[in-house]
């Protein structure tokens, strides 16, 4: 997936705010589920698109595109919990009522990530893991992909035992950093859990 241009964004370009929408309503639909899901299913795509329409006022004082996805988080977490406290909840179905249905549907525990394609998602990982120095590549590589033991990750990269977990959380800490500017750090971090 492509990260907008900002410059572009702040001036208006059409082109480029529809390949922001594709961009930024994978968050704006998880934060909306994550809020609305269990009580207001069938409100979480109006809060999302609503959310989405603010942030697009709100483009012109942003400094980084980044900035837009947690601007558009903040938004649609606001407008859920508005909407949750203007709507009377569901009421609970009575004790021993089993056999009927629910009024609602359960919360939905999709993850941010069901709404990228997998590859496209490995591309944004990808370039974030380029960006890094290659000892650092080498360290993640071995550790998460294939899945070396600290001591492997020593003898292997030739470097003290007791180095490995430091110089890997200060590896993980720049990834993370990388991720966030680019505006994907909540999909680097549950792609890492």
């Amino acid at each position: 997936m492509q990260i907008p241009d900002l410059a572009k964004l702040q001036q208006g370009d059409e082109a480029e705010w529809r390949l922001a929408f594709d961009w930024l309503y994978p968050t704006a639909l998880a934060v909306a589920r994550n809020k609305l899901g269990g009580m207001h299913p069938g409100e979480v795509e109006d809060v999302a698109l609503t959310s989405i329409e603010v942030v697009i006022g709100k483009a012109p004082g942003v400094r980084e595109v980044g900035e837009l996805k947690k601007l558009l988080a903040a938004i649609t977490h606001n407008k859920s919990v508005d909407l949750i406290r203007k709507l009377p909840a569901p009421v609970a179905p009575p004790m021993g009522a089993d056999d009927e249905e629910l009024p609602f549907d359960p919360p939905d525990h999709t993850s941010p990530l069901d709404e990228l394609d997998q590859q496209e998602l490995a591309g944004l990982i990808g370039q974030c893991f380029e960006q890094l120095q290659e000892k650092c590549q080498r360290l993640l590589r071995g550790a998460f992909i294939e899945q070396l033991k600290h001591k492997e990750l020593a003898e292997k990269l030739k470097m003290p035992i007791g180095s490995v977990g430091v110089i890997l959380s200060r590896c993980l800490k720049k990834m993370a950093e990388i991720a966030k500017n680019a505006g994907i750090e909540e999909e680097l971090r549950v792609f890492l859990e």
